[in-house]
């Protein structure tokens, strides 16, 4: 998400008849949370797109934020809060932002969430249905400063479009197997919170546009994936994609760094 380092994750029928037989149109979310998922598939796409990175170890729930303007944000208990939704609803957390009590989930980057797959999503359901469950009795409740209350409710908070999903969006069913496709899934389901939705940056804030990628080798984009190094040797220039990747992107594989870097290269 633009302006900070938003590493979030999840905390996240329409029927067509016809006089005979009658027809039923199944939505995508629902389809997601239809097939149970891969729970250690679904750790490793957690800690890809953040989801474990906010909510804390073992989703035990963590402060996301806290400051004088947003107030304190918490990412929730996820072993507990899991209890208010079934697996569809999950699903539309996940992929539409939409919450048992209709609050915006503010920190998780929908926006980017939206593109997960079915499987994927079905995947991360999982791992969150087999978690063993944590009593975490010092984190605090959340505390939402009046302002934020108030750009929220009116609807004026620059943010809130990244905890919305696009009007007709249409997920895959599956991650792409074609290496330049796979690298665009990585990019728009791993990069945009922090690299803007076109993956060009957000005006002024520090994370660049990934053009920045085409100055990086084969290996030394591997070595900033796994480890954080930047090209030049080092940490990034705020540590925050150091920080990052050295967490969350040693999860992927290989051909999966080569595909995003294909990808990257492309554009």
């Amino acid at each position: 998400m633009r302006h900070a380092l938003w590493m979030a994750c999840l905390f996240l029928a329409a029927c067509g008849q016809s006089p005979a037989p009658t027809v039923r149109v199944v939505p995508a979310a629902v389809q997601a949370a239809a097939t149970p998922g891969d729970a250690v598939e679904g750790l490793r796409v957690a800690t890809r797109v953040g989801c474990n990175g906010c909510h804390g170890e073992g989703g035990r729930g963590d402060v996301f934020q806290e400051n004088k303007d947003m107030g304190r944000i918490v990412a929730p208990n996820l072993t507990q809060r899991r209890a208010l939704y079934d697996d569809a609803a999950l699903a539309r957390l996940i992929r539409e932002g939409k919450t048992h009590d209709g609050h915006v989930p503010w920190g998780m980057p929908i926006k980017m969430f939206q593109h997960l797959s079915d499987r994927e999503v079905r995947d991360i359901i999982a791992w969150v249905r087999s978690t063993p469950a944590i009593d975490n009795p010092g984190l605090p409740e959340g505390q939402w400063s009046d302002a934020l209350i108030k750009a929220t409710r009116d609807g004026t908070h620059p943010w809130l479009p990244d905890m919305q999903a696009d009007a007709g969006n249409v997920p895959p069913a599956a991650p792409p197997t074609e290496a330049l496709a796979l690298g665009k899934h990585l990019a728009m389901t791993s990069c945009t919170e922090c690299h803007g939705w076109d993956l060009n940056g957000w005006e002024g804030d520090p994370a660049p546009s990934l053009v920045v990628a085409k100055a990086y080798t084969l290996e030394q984009f591997t070595r900033l994936m796994r480890t954080g190094e930047v090209a030049a040797g080092g940490k990034s220039k705020t540590g925050l994609m150091s920080g990052v990747a050295a967490y969350r992107y040693p999860v992927l594989t290989d051909a999966e760094i080569g595909a995003l870097k294909q990808y990257l290269d492309s554009r």
